[in-house]
């Protein structure tokens, strides 16, 4: 899955396993461009989360619909209830470089929108984004739910992009070959149950 499926989604499956499958041990790894063969061998049962390049050959179900949102300290000193496109512009960004999943769609739909962004930091993933924007005048686009649990756990607020910016779907994949398989289909229907 991607790394916001494991802050967003891994507590509450793992607390939902611990009542339904007390004995049932997961391991999870990072979406890359060998997931799609690693769904095919059958080393990886289900991939979660945006993965626009997983489809011939593979079972998708959505879970959930997502769209964007600019992340902002609770103290930043310029931007308080919205965010302007100018300040937008203005403002320094935290750039997450996520490889095998497609939030490249951001900076494309900016980039065609002739918006431009400050970069002042780019992170390989989207762990520490929520920390680092709460402690910086930084923002970051990121999705919705990650925004949502991150307002719960750091000093950050979320306010509308100043633009419009595509939604997209997150989703779980499987391999055909494993579509019939009793503890993929379990799985398949507990994420589904806890995120659908």
């Amino acid at each position: 899955m991607t790394d916001i499926s494991e802050i967003v989604l891994v507590p509450r499956l793992l607390n939902h396993l611990r009542q339904v499958g007390p004995g049932i041990r997961v391991d999870i790894s990072k979406i890359t461009q060998d997931s799609p063969q690693d769904l095919a061998d059958g080393t990886v049962d289900l991939a979660v989360g945006f993965m626009p390049h997983l489809e011939a050959g593979f079972y998708q179900q959505v879970l959930f619909d997502q769209h964007f949102v600019c992340l902002v300290s609770n103290r930043h000193p310029r931007v308080r209830d919205s965010l302007s496109l100018e300040a937008l512009q203005a403002e320094d960004h935290v750039l997450v470089r996520s490889s095998g999943t497609g939030h490249a769609i951001v900076d494309k739909t900016l980039e065609r929108e002739g918006v431009v962004r400050r970069v002042q930091l780019q992170l390989p993933s989207f762990l520490g984004v929520a920390r680092i924007v709460a402690q910086t005048e930084l923002l970051a686009i990121v999705p919705y739910r990650y925004g949502a649990s991150m307002v719960d756990s750091e000093d950050v607020r979320m306010l509308p992009v100043p633009l419009a910016l595509p939604s997209f779907q997150v989703k779980q994949h499987w391999h055909e070959r494993y579509h019939a398989d009793a503890s993929n289909r379990w799985l398949r229907g507990a994420i589904a149950t806890l995120f659908g």
